[in-house]
């Protein structure tokens, strides 16, 4: 496994990251059973994946409880990474709102920490910008926190460039968590040159494109969880069969070196300047199995090219 230090901090995170968020269930996504979550995140901790990205919407703190559950021994040895700022009354997606205001943060961190079983969170992530609350008390709110040794480091998550530069004026963020893949690259346009610049590490969701990169979906597929209702990325009409016509081209590359392409999708990713790591949505150990077959190799600068040509396809 590779490591990569996360921006101007300490923590050295391994290239794959393991995402929590399938593993958290309801309302966005089924799970194979809690034996099968806990066995993966073991299987990831004996592969050398040291990273793990959850939040408390996961699931309605399920996800933080199964972290918490099977990380507790290996505490010293792994760096959880959570977030705060999406809020809920009941237990269904059309209840979750956006809300960093600093009694919500400060509610949220203790029952992180209470769900996660420590007494300490490496990287405490904002999940969405709350634009009805001022960054200045989000982002102090978080300070006092980090003064208090509940938090580490601070990221944020979904943030524009002029959100990161607000947050700088009053402290330190190491992190910017976007979605970012061979089909969602629109970080590339500002948010990646000034993260560059700025030494803030990007640690990239959905890297797999929601799965629409394992190639499983074609043009014919209706999405029945929350992909069917337009929340976020691309998969319904002309943009998701682009995606489709492309995943399809990109398929026979992965061909050539006898990888899956969804392998081909996560080193691709990790080959692109500014990134420290993907997290990689995972269910059950087999999954995390064939995650670690996309490091270790190299795609050839003439494949990288073709792929490239590929995307840039009706662009």
């Amino acid at each position: 496994m590779e490591y990569r230090q996360l921006g101007k901090s300490d923590l050295n995170v391994s290239v794959i990251g393991y995402g929590a968020w399938g593993i958290g269930g309801e309302p966005f996504w089924s799970t194979e059973g809690e034996t099968s979550s806990i066995r993966s995140i073991e299987k990831a901790i004996d592969l050398g994946i040291n990273f793990y990205d959850t939040a408390p919407v996961y699931g309605f703190g399920y996800s933080e409880e199964l972290l918490g559950k099977a990380l507790q021994s290996k505490r010293k040895d792994v760096i959880i990474a959570t977030k705060c700022g999406l809020v809920w009354k009941k237990e269904e997606l059309k209840a979750i709102r956006k809300r960093a205001t600093r009694e919500s943060i400060l509610e949220e961190i203790e029952l992180s920490l209470k769900r996660l079983c420590t007494d300490y969170i490496d990287l405490y992530q904002v999940h969405w910008p709350d634009e009805d609350t001022p960054i200045e008390e989000t982002m102090n709110t978080l300070l006092q926190a980090q003064k208090e040794g509940k938090i580490r480091y601070i990221g944020v998550s979904n943030y524009s460039v002029a959100q990161i530069e607000e947050s700088l004026k009053f402290g330190q963020i190491v992190s910017l968590q976007p979605m970012y893949s061979m089909l969602e690259r629109d970080v590339e346009q500002d948010r990646l040159p000034f993260c560059i610049e700025n030494e803030i590490g990007i640690i990239c969701y959905s890297p797999l494109a929601s799965g629409v990169l394992t190639g499983k979906y074609d043009e014919n597929t209706k999405f029945k969880d929350w992909r069917g209702q337009g929340i976020i990325g691309n998969f319904t009409g002309e943009v998701y069969v682009s995606h489709i016509k492309k995943v399809k081209k990109i398929a026979e590359i992965a061909q050539k070196y006898e990888k899956t392409l969804a392998q081909l999708a996560i080193n691709w990713l990790l080959h692109q300047q500014g990134v420290s790591t993907a997290i990689v949505g995972v269910k059950t150990p087999d999954q995390v199995e064939q995650n670690m077959g996309a490091v270790g190799w190299e795609i050839s600068n003439n494949d990288l090219k073709g792929i490239s040509g590929i995307l840039e396809e009706g662009c």
